[in-house]
Order: C-alpha cells, then structure tokens, then sequence
C-alpha cells in the first residue's frame, strides 16, 4: 500500500537502531493509519507496519532484535493472526504481542490463550476500536520485564551448566509476600526461583525451570530453594515478623520419598518448625507413580507441613486431588483473576474456586492480583487471601526484609491504591 510504503521509504535513513520498533500488523489501512497516530502521539518514535502476516514475517526478519511490540489483527487475507502466532512461536519472538480485533470475545480470548500456549509474551487483548489510553496501558507491560539482551550473557543451559550453577548457588530465591485483604496483614511470602547472571541481567525460571527438570536436577534446585528460605525465614523470625515461607515443589521431586526427612532437617537445622513452611505443589505433568507422590505428601502432611495445590485450574490440577491429599491451601491460577474483569467464564470459575475452598475448609489464595478491579473481584466473590503485582512483585532477601519491616501490617490505604 501506498501509505506503508512511503512510511517505509521516508524513514530507513533517519530511523536510529536503538529505539524501540512497534510492529503493526492489519490489511485494513485506514485502522494502520489510525493506530498508528495513537502511537506516535503517545510518543512511540518507530512504529512500522505490514498489511498482512507475510509482509510482518519480511519485517521481523529485517529488525527482529529492534521489534518489542507487535499489534496484531487476526482477520486477514492469505496469513490470518493465528498463522501469525504460530510463525512467531516458531520464530521464538520475545516481542510483546496486542490482539486488537473487531472479533467477537470468545474468538478473542481463545487467541489469547493460543498466544499464551505458544509461550509467547501477550500483552493484552483490545477489541476495535480502541483508544490511545488502553494502548498505552498494555504497553507498560513491555516495562515490567526485562529482557535479556546480550546473547553471551545468558549460559547455555546443558546438564553440565546447571549442576554447576547449583553447585555454586547461582539460583537464589526472590519473595513475594501473600496478603489478608481484611486486615492488611502479610500471612507469608512465597520463595520463587531465579538466576542472576554476572553481568547483572537475571535469567527467569520460565527458561531454566524446564532445563532443570529435563537434566534431572529438580531436587537439587527444591533443596537448594529450601536452604536458602529456612535461612531468611529464621532471620525474619529474630526480627519478630510472624510469617511462613511457600515452597514449589514439582510432582518429579514429590516421586523422591527422601524429601519429606530431608526437608524437615532443613526446618529444625535453622530452628524452624515444618508449620513455619507451606509445600505449594503444581502438577506440570501427569504423575508417573500415584502411589509415590500420595506417600510423599501425605507424610509431608504428617510432619506438619502445610500442603496448597497451586495454579488451580489449570495444567493437571484437579479436584481429585483435593480430595485425594491433605491440601490446606488452593491457589487459584492467576489467569482466571486476571480475565475475571473481561471473561463471564472467568468470573464464574474465579467464584466457584473460591467457594470450593472455603466449603473444604481451605485457606484460598488468589493470584496474580495486578489491579484494583481484580482485588475487587475477588473480594466481591469472598476471597480474603491475594499475592500479586498489586501490592508487591518479587524481590529479593534485602528488599523483602525492608518491605515486611516497614509493611506489616499494610495500612488500609494499601487496599485501595496500589503500591508503586
């Protein structure tokens, strides 16, 4: 077209490699042009755009490492969106992906959770026409995560590499702090996984996680988590802050029934307690043995580790299991919080969860809160207990000790306005 092709021309000489490019991607030119206004009036220098989803794939490979967003439609000629998306997995595209369709909402959201399922980075979803405020408001996303850069910063990650990285204790555990919404108390704080690199950039567990548990080394990262929280947990305990410490253990490392006598010498060797401790087990993968895993936790159970059954909802989590093992806590998967405020279907599964739990005598944690709307949500539906970006993102020993010294109990402000 005309307009995409003289944008084209006129730009390549005075476009600087170092900023940012927005990819637009729609065969309707007059909503290009349109969204491409709001852009650039919301002070996006370099936005580019392509009519259909081969003429996107030309221009990922012409400035793939300068592309962080992509605005996608999913009606077009010859590559629909959902090609697109399945290119861009292929791809293994880090940019920032915005659906932007006059579709209707379920085909909407069932090509977000397609973008999601191909482990790509979804921003948000809009339905057309949208204004230049919610555009914005997804672009932050592309703020809150940062990305790897230099390629020689991030290792490769063979078995080799890893059992190295463990050896030296190279993953350390980050917090983020669960909240009770009707005291403003932080109840505990949960240990989540991750690796800084030495040139000060951090590798997620979203990369490492699978490669740990591909090599085998799922127990060692358990224990290796474990160590590390007893500690800091003990020093919170000299502080007098009265919380407990959630654990991920993976269904491959409940197979080992060594964890449970192992674990709890990690509790006593830092004068700790099993009920100082939550075991958050997330089903990723069918069990292998049944009968294993049951032994593992229900002895777990026994010792007086308090077990939650994580992100459910999803994956391979399922009521079974709440009736099969001694749960005491059920997370609810954060995906459900947050399409709650858009989703039907979301709103009434986020309800039903909440009530499950309580009807189980369960102690029922939401997370994933990132907004008022969704707190709102799940206090609407009677949920007391929430972990997300809301009141307070991962961060490490020093920082977390500062927040829990200075935030405990949160003022009742901290329930009405976010925390920046």
């Amino acid at each position: 077209m005309h307009l995409m092709a003289s944008q084209r021309k006129g730009k390549k000489a005075t476009m600087t490699t170092a900023t940012p490019v927005i990819l637009l991607v729609d065969d309707d030119e007059f909503h290009l042009e349109m969204i491409r206004a709001q852009l650039l009036g919301l002070g996006h220098e370099r936005v580019i755009c392509a009519s259909s989803g081969a003429e996107a794939l030309a221009q990922l490979q012409a400035q793939a490492d300068h592309i962080v967003a992509i605005v996608c439609d999913l009606s077009m000629p010859d590559m629909d969106g959902l090609a697109l998306i399945r290119h861009l997995a292929q791809l293994g595209s880090a940019a920032g992906i915005i659906l932007l369709s006059g579709a209707q909402n379920d085909i909407l959201y069932s090509a977000a959770r397609l973008v999601r399922a191909h482990g790509l980075h979804l921003l948000g979803v809009l339905a057309k026409p949208c204004s230049s405020a919610q555009l914005q408001n997804l672009l932050t996303g592309l703020q809150q995560t940062k990305v790897q850069n230099d390629p020689g910063d991030v290792p490769e990650l063979t078995a080799e590499r890893l059992a190295q990285a463990l050896a030296n204790g190279e993953f350390i555990p980050w917090y983020q702090p669960k909240v009770d919404i009707r005291n403003g108390h932080i109840i505990g704080v949960e240990a989540l996984a991750r690796w800084p690199t030495v040139a000060g950039g951090m590798i997620g567990p979203a990369r490492f996680v699978p490669a740990i548990e591909a090599a085998g080394l799922a127990d060692e990262l358990f224990f290796a988590m474990a160590h590390q929280a007893a500690r800091d947990l003990a020093l919170w305990h000299q502080q007098h802050l009265p919380i407990k410490v959630a654990l991920n253990l993976s269904m491959d490392t409940a197979l080992n029934l060594a964890v449970p006598q192992r674990l709890q010498d990690i509790a006593h060797a830092a004068g700790l307690q099993p009920s100082d401790f939550i075991v958050e087990v997330t089903e990723s993968q069918l069990m292998v043995d049944r009968a294993l895993v049951m032994e593992s936790l229900t002895r777990l159970s026994l010792m007086g580790f308090a077990l939650s059954i994580d992100d459910f909802g999803t994956g391979y989590s399922s009521l079974v299991q709440l009736i099969d093992l001694p749960f005491m806590e059920l997370k609810i998967d954060g995906s459900f919080v947050q399409r709650a405020s858009t989703e039907q279907k979301a709103q009434s599964v986020l309800r039903m969860a909440i009530l499950l739990g309580h009807n189980l005598d369960m102690q029922v944690v939401a997370e994933g809160v990132e907004t008022l709307e969704q707190l709102e949500f799940v206090r609407l539906w009677g949920g007391h207990m929430v972990q997300g970006y809301y009141f307070a993102r991962p961060m490490p020993l020093a920082a977390c000790t500062d927040f829990l010294l200075h935030q405990q109990p949160l003022g009742a402000g901290l329930l009405q306005v976010p925390v920046t």
